[in-house]
């Protein structure tokens, strides 16, 4: 029975996760090629300054989800094992997430001309030189006007992402990934792409850079908050209407220090960057850091559907099948994620090439950026499982620790070796909490993601890196479509016949081919 219900449980992290990954590999290359467009119609300049400008909204809107996201999950399985209505807790999170949203997208509104003024702050005054970026000058406050109302226009779309972002979540927690994916990863990509390309094409520079981030953030809630209510029963009535629940709360708050924290880490590359480089030296960096995206994808994807099923465990005291499904977990990413991190530590210049001539000065930057996004798939779903576990506070002061990591290596490093210093600085705090993770999933809840398994991908990504780069030479040879797309060809093609020669697991092989 426990095998069956490890089977069942298998197929289901493998299906949603796929959709999920499959969405999340959708949107972030929609979001490359909305980057590649405003690259080349708009100017490294106007790169960074939507980098900048999305930077601050996005960590302006975790403020806003304010840890209701993870409490949407838990509390919608929680409410159901109580006999409740699931649609109450999922009003809940709404309702609080919302009215959390709305305090620091108004001061956003009234602050945009100084924060804009300091996140396109004077290079010279710190030293910051044209070397850094590779190669015009890079003189800051250019932007300033233009990211001033970058930050206005945005900051409208802040309380239509979070109500987005939690009923998203409240959809998971019923074990429905695809609203949400659809929404974030389809809709919302496609509708910025559109828009960018219709107004740059009809030749409105300013238009293309500030109408579709909120056009595009009022649609994908729109659709997502009708099939909330279609598929969970949550309409404004539960919104407004749910009861107030403490615990629910409690469980938030923290979650909100995490979160915030993480997305202040996420982006604080690109915002230091700014305040030292200006917005130019922001879009240099911006393709190199969305490229790295592609991989940092994986854990999302595969989180989202292994939350639930963690607090479930959790709830029924299941330890020894919480570590299973995270060596699993773990075993699928790393199995997933290794040979798209070899291709780019090995070949980034022709990707960053597909963006211009100057991106390619930030290639050292990328291969490390690369080498982070490993690190947090190795690191597996381990902020999952202590969050999903209670260890809530855990998380935050590990978030905490590895962000100060990253604020010291980013002042030290940036003055000195621009895109790649600040590169540098997030694969080291990505490293260490990594580690942190890793030492109290085990010392905590006595589970480790390490099995004996993932020799195997380490094997074939071993000899995959070693022919990708014997081909190195000849593919920069090429033009940078041709040798990226040989490149993902080569780097693919012989990691997965090193893997089938390796042979899969026994667990993976009834999975995928549907027998022992």
């Amino acid at each position: 029975m426990n095998r069956n219900r490890s089977a069942s449980r298998n197929r289901l992290i493998a299906g949603q996760a796929g959709i999920s990954y499959g969405g999340f590999i959708f949107g972030q290359a929609v979001r490359f090629a909305f980057n590649m467009a405003v690259a080349r119609m708009l100017g490294e300049e106007s790169l960074g300054v939507y980098a900048l400008a999305l930077a601050v909204m996005q960590i302006v809107e975790t403020f806003g989800v304010a840890g209701y996201d993870a409490a949407a999950v838990r509390y919608v399985n929680i409410y159901q094992a109580e006999g409740r209505k699931a649609s109450d807790a999922a009003g809940l999170a709404i309702r609080s997430a919302l009215f959390m949203s709305l305090v620091p997208a108004l001061l956003v509104m009234l602050f945009s001309a100084p924060l804009a003024r300091l996140l396109g702050g004077d290079t010279a005054s710190l030293g910051v030189s044209a070397s850094l970026g590779g190669s015009a000058s890079l003189g800051g406050g250019g932007g300033g006007t233009l990211l001033h109302f970058a930050l206005l226009s945005y900051a409208v779309a802040v309380p239509f992402n979070v109500v987005a972002t939690v009923a998203g979540h409240a959809l998971q927690g019923h074990r429905d990934l695809v609203p949400k994916i659809v929404a974030t990863q389809i809709i919302a990509p496609v509708a910025m792409l559109a828009l960018t390309l219709l107004l740059a094409l009809v030749d409105a520079p300013g238009p293309a850079l500030l109408v579709p981030y909120t056009a595009a953030s009022v649609l994908s809630c729109l659709w997502i908050w009708r099939q909330l209510r279609l598929k969970t029963g949550t309409g404004i009535r539960e919104v407004l209407g749910a009861p107030a629940d403490r615990r629910m709360k409690a469980f938030a708050f923290p979650l909100l220090g995490v979160s915030l924290v993480s997305m202040i880490a996420y982006w604080l590359d690109i915002l230091l960057l700014g305040m030292l480089g200006g917005p130019v030296l922001s879009g240099l960096y911006q393709p190199a850091a969305r490229t790295a995206g592609l991989l940092r994808a994986l854990l999302p994807a595969f989180s989202g559907i292994a939350a639930p099923l963690v607090a479930a465990l959790q709830a029924g005291d299941e330890s020894a099948e919480t570590g299973r499904l995270y060596r699993l977990v773990t075993r699928w990413m790393v199995l997933l994620v290794t040979p798209a991190t070899l291709f780019l530590m090995v070949l980034p210049e022709p990707v960053l090439l597909l963006f211009g001539p100057r991106f390619s000065a930030s290639a050292p930057a990328l291969a490390l950026l690369a080498a982070a996004a490993f690190a947090q798939s190795f690191g597996g779903i381990a902020g999952t499982v202590l969050s999903m576990a209670g260890h809530a506070r855990v998380t935050f002061l590990n978030a905490l620790a590895a962000l100060a990591v990253q604020v010291v290596l980013s002042v030290l490093l940036i003055p000195l070796y621009g895109t790649a210093g600040a590169a540098a600085a997030s694969l080291g705090a990505m490293l260490l909490l990594s580690a942190l993770r890793f030492l109290q999933v085990s010392r905590v809840l006595g589970v480790s993601s390490f099995s004996a398994a993932l020799w195997k991908p380490a094997a074939a990504g071993a000899g995959s890196a070693i022919l990708l780069w014997l081909c190195r030479p000849w593919l920069l040879g090429l033009g940078p479509a041709v040798a990226a797309l040989t490149g993902v060809v080569i780097a693919s093609a012989v990691y997965l016949a090193l893997i089938l020669l390796l042979r899969l697991e026994a667990e993976d092989r009834e999975l995928i081919l549907g027998k022992h």
